[in-house]
C-alpha cells in the first residue's frame, strides 16, 4: 500500500510538462528571476526515469528558501540535488543578512514512473549460433 501511494507521486509522461510548469511557476511566485530553466535528458532506472532540471536564477536567500519550500509542497516528488548561492557584486554583507540578491545555481530532480509500455526497450537476448 505504501509503495502504491509513493508510485502515485511519480508523474506519468503526460503529466511531466505540468510538473515542470508547476516548478517554474513556484519560482516566479516566490520572486525568483530565472536566467535558465533547463529540463535535462531523462535517466532511465528500473521502474522510473530521473529527470534533472538545471536552474540559474537571481533572488534573495529568503526567496530561494520559499521556492524550495514551495517545491517540497508540490504533490509530486521533486528533490533539490545541489545548490550554490553567491552574492552579487562581490559584497556578501547583503547576502549574509538575506536582503541582497544572490546568484542561484541549482539542480532539481524529479522522477517519472515508467510502466511497461514506456520503459526503455532492452535488447533481445542473443541466440546461440555459429556465424559463417
Amino acid at each position: 500500500e505504501k509503495l502504491e501511494a509513493m508510485l502515485k507521486q511519480l508523474p506519468t509522461g503526460t503529466e511531466m510538462p505540468d510538473l515542470l510548469d508547476d516548478v517554474s511557476n513556484t519560482g516566479k511566485q516566490n520572486g525568483l528571476e530565472f536566467e535558465l530553466f533547463k529540463p535535462e535528458a531523462e535517466q532511465p532506472q528500473d521502474f522510473y526515469a530521473a529527470k534533472p532540471i538545471t536552474i540559474r536564477a537571481k533572488g534573495t536567500y529568503h526567496q530561494f528558501g520559499a521556492f524550495v519550500s514551495g517545491v517540497a509542497a508540490l504533490p509530486r516528488i521533486v528533490t533539490l540535488e545541489s545548490a550554490t548561492l553567491a552574492g552579487l557584486g562581490g559584497n556578501n554583507k547583503g547576502a549574509a543578512n538575506n536582503q541582497e540578491p544572490v546568484d542561484i545555481q541549482a539542480t532539481l530532480q524529479t522522477y517519472r514512473y515508467m510502466d511497461e509500455a514506456s520503459a526503455p526497450a532492452t535488447a533481445p537476448p542473443r541466440q546461440g549460433g555459429s556465424r559463417r
